[in-house]
This record gives structure tokens, C-alpha cells and sequence, in this order.
């Protein structure tokens, strides 16, 4: 037993004079230089021009501003977020306590009685009131290192939470002027069907004339038939986007939003030279960046300890057999201790510990070079995507105008016996797909203006939302 404890008291000291001697390690974790990974500007060319100081305005639609604020104070998601804020906040607050020393107050008493063969029986009493106290002294940093793991992750909730604000921004902007495009497409489909209508019974009536044949008939009543079935559908798309919509905002979906019959034609231009640094603004990132913070100082922490702990522990109170006399100063009693001790072997958990650490971190730092890849990768396509839908759109609408003269000139030429049906159910389905085609090219070129200022972080002046 003797050589047992001495091996353990040779350790001891082994442990506590080499922990003693070894200073505080620094962090062999820096995160990296990002900034230098981005460039001065994009690679896709942008217009010049004067722009909003709020990107909300620049969508021309001052109902989607109220659309917005409700799903701020209705959006479940939203709440959701707040929720995560609060219990990181709260965590953040337990971590931090361990900095300060710990109070204790205990009242205690208890009453015995002893039994004697030959001498009889006895009873004590004793009574203690105290008032203790434990203070872990953060030689190494090691608490620090922690409290700063809690400060990132809330930091980084504080993020989340701005950007699930963004991301709702996004979905309803986006789902309100989809709607806008099922409306249109919904409409036009019902005015294609009655025009299609309206020529089959003047076509019915020249076949009870003999002027045309059963063929042409049985063509202008399928066409009729698949403009009706046409409408069926888009009145189903546009039933599913306002419902959608109506779950963003927090709302029943009912379909009972009444959708406003417009859509913005003239968005101001995207401004010359936008500086890529613009992408700092963006919440995802910084919720990213500030995780890869925190942890780095857990592996600082995970590495610390292996170093010894110092603690100071001390009490004061009164103890008697009377417990009228715990507040009698002559029964004080009081202790005052120090303890410095270090793991000297656990199995491998300290070096799992780090190794696990490291391993966490690293894999963190993966995910924020992915998301600065991606973030890049959503700008350079919105910047290259808008000069293609805008072309798009005046390629698109000048057939939908050329293809409704052509369509009034097909009838003309039909009764005068010049074309026969074929050519002219073709002229219809051209003229209702290219109007069609028209609208949807316009909806584009929204939607990619809102996934531009969603992969910026907001507006092209670094604003941020603005609401």
C-alpha cells in the first residue's frame, strides 16, 4: 500500500510542476483570410443607373411592404427563430456564470440518540448554519475559452434569426407575385377559352350554311375543349399560390387574399460596379462565420484541459448543540481551502475530446468555404440571369404581338377560303402561348431581381432590409 501511494503522490507533483511551468497555449486555430478569397467585383457585367436605397421599393409594389409586416408578427417560423435566440441567450448566460465564485447557504440539524448496555441512553443535537462558497480560477483561459464558445453560438442564432427574417422576406415577395402571374395566366386562359368559344359557334354556323365541312368543325370543337381544360388548370395553380402565400403570412389558407392584377414593368437598374464585399452583409454567412468562432475556442478549451484546475473553496458559519446559538459569534467556525489538480489518465477521453473538437471545427470550416462558394455561385447567376429574362421578355412579347395579328389575319383569310382550319386553330394556340410565354417571362425577371438581392444580403447598398 505504501509503494501504491507513493507512485500516485510522485504523480502528482510530476503533474502539478510541469502544469505549472507550461503557459497558457495560444490557438492554433485562425480562421482563415476569406476576405482575400473574394474579388473586387463580378465576373457578369452589370447596367449603371440610380437605385433604391430600400430593395423592397425597387419591386414597384407597395402591398407587398404589408404583406411582409404580417408575416413578421405571424410567421411560425419566425417565432421559431426568436425561441432558438432566447435558449441560446440563456445558455449563454449559464456558461458565463461559471466565472464568478458560487454562494451557498445550508441550514442543518439533526438529533441522535446512543444506547449503552450498563450505562444507558444519551441524546445529542447538533445544529449548523453556513455560508460556503467555490471559485474555479481561470489560469489557462479555459473558462474564457467556453464563455466565448456561448458568445459565438449565440451570435450566430442572433444571425439565424435575420436571416430566417430575409428568407421570409424572399418566399413572400416571391409567392406574392407568383400569385400576380397565376392570376394573369388564369385570365388569360378564361379569355382564350371564350374566344375559342365565340369562333366555334361562327364556325357552326357555317356548317349549317354548308360553307365549311365536318372536319373543320370537329378541330374547332377539340380546340374549344382544350382552352376550357387549360383554364381548369391554371385556376388550380393560381388556388395553390394564394393558399401558399396565405401560410406564409401566418394565415389560414382559404384562398380568400384578394391578389392585386398587376405586375412590375419598370425595375430600376442594377448599378455599375457592385462591390463584392456586399456578400458581408448576408446573415447566413456571419451565422456560419461565428460558428467556426466558437468552435475554435472549443478546441482551445478541449486542449486546456489537460492542464491543471485551481480552485478556492471556503466556508463560514456556526455550529452548536443549541439552535439558538447559531447566530452567537462565539460558535463560529470558518475553513479556507485551495485545491490544484490535473488528470493524470482518463482512457483516452481528454485526447477524444480534442481530437472531437478538432474534427467539429474543421468540418465547420468546410461548410463556411461551401457557403462562400455558394454565395458567389447565386449572385453571378442572378447578375447573368437578369440581362437573359430581359432579353427574353422583348423577344417574347414581340411575338405575342405579331402572333395576335396574324391570328386576326388567319380568320380573314379562312372566310375568304385562302387557309384552311389547320392553320388557323395553329395561329390560335400560337398567339394564347406566346401571351402566355410573355407573362411568365416578366414574373422572371422579378423573381431573379429578388433572388439578386436575397444573395446580396439586401440592397446594392449594403443596407440590408429596411423595414
Amino acid at each position: 500500500m505504501k509503494s501504491v501511494r507513493h507512485i500516485l503522490l510522485s504523480g502528482l507533483v510530476f503533474a502539478l510542476a510541469t502544469g505549472c511551468q507550461t503557459s497558457p497555449p495560444s490557438s492554433q486555430n485562425e480562421l482563415p483570410e476569406v476576405r482575400a478569397l473574394i474579388p473586387d467585383t463580378w465576373s457578369q457585367p452589370v447596367l449603371s443607373g440610380t437605385f433604391s436605397t430600400n430593395w423592397l421599393e425597387d419591386l414597384g409594389d407597395e402591398q407587398v411592404l404589408e404583406l411582409i409586416q404580417t408575416a413578421f408578427e405571424k410567421n411560425p417560423s419566425l417565432r421559431a427563430a426568436v425561441s432558438r435566440l432566447q435558449q441560446a441567450q440563456a445558455n449563454a448566460q449559464i456558461v458565463g456564470a461559471v466565472r464568478y465564485p458560487t454562494l451557498n447557504l445550508a441550514l442543518a440539524g439533526n438529533k441522535q440518540k446512543f444506547l449503552f448496555s450498563g450505562i444507558g441512553r444519551f441524546e445529542a443535537s447538533n445544529y449548523n448554519l453556513a455560508l460556503s462558497s467555490r471559485w474555479e480560477i481561470d489560469v489557462w483561459g479555459k473558462i474564457r475559452d467556453r464563455r466565448r464558445v456561448a458568445l459565438g453560438n449565440l451570435e450566430a442564432a442572433g444571425y439565424d434569426l435575420e436571416a430566417v427574417r430575409l428568407s421570409i422576406v424572399s418566399q413572400v415577395c416571391k409567392a406574392w407575385f407568383n400569385a400576380k402571374e397565376a392570376l394573369f395566366q388564369y385570365r388569360l386562359a378564361v379569355d382564350t377559352a371564350e374566344s375559342f368559344t365565340a369562333n366555334l359557334k361562327t364556325l357552326e354556323k357555317r356548317y349549317e350554311r354548308g360553307l365549311t365541312d365536318a372536319f373543320d368543325l370537329r378541330l374547332s370543337r377539340a380546340q374549344a375543349a382544350s382552352a376550357r381544360a387549360v383554364v381548369q388548370t391554371r385556376k388550380t395553380v393560381f388556388d395553390g399560390t394564394v393558399r401558399l402565400l396565405e401560410t406564409l403570412l401566418g394565415e389560414y389558407p382559404g384562398a380568400g387574399i384578394e391578389i392585386a392584377d398587376t405586375l412590375p414593368l419598370a425595375m430600376k437598374p442594377i448599378p455599375a460596379h457592385l462591390p463584392a464585399s456586399l456578400l458581408e452583409q448576408r446573415p447566413d454567412l456571419k451565422a456560419v462565420e461565428r460558428r467556426l468562432a466558437a468552435l475554435s475556442s472549443n478546441w482551445d478549451a478541449a486542449r486546456k484541459n489537460r492542464l491543471p484546475a485551481l480552485d478556492l473553496t471556503g466556508s463560514i458559519g456556526t455550529a452548536s448543540e443549541d439552535l439558538r446559538d447559531l447566530v452567537d459569534v462565539d460558535f463560529t467556525v470558518w475553513s479556507l481551502a485551495g485545491n490544484l489538480a490535473a488528470s493524470i489518465f482518463q482512457g483516452g477521453t481528454l485526447e477524444g475530446e480534442q481530437n472531437l473538437a478538432e474534427a467539429q471545427f474543421q468540418e465547420q470550416l468546410a461548410h463556411y468555404e461551401s457557403a462562400i462558394l455558394n454565395a458567389f455561385r447565386e449572385v453571378e447567376s442572378a447578375l447573368a440571369n437578369h440581362e437573359f429574362f430581359s432579353e427574353l421578355e422583348a423577344e417574347v412579347g414581340a411575338a405575342a404581338e405579331q402572333n395576335a395579328k396574324a391570328l386576326d389575319q388567319a380568320w380573314d383569310l379562312y372566310e375568304r377560303g385562302l387557309i384552311d382550319i389547320i392553320a388557323v386553330l395553329e395561329a390560335e394556340r400560337r398567339s394564347f402561348t406566346t401571351r402566355s410565354d410573355h407573362i411568365l417571362a416578366i414574373n422572371q425577371i422579378v423573381q431573379n431581381r429578388i433572388d439578386l438581392h436575397i444573395a446580396l444580403g439586401g440592397g446594392f447598398n449594403g443596407e440590408g432590409i429596411n423595414l
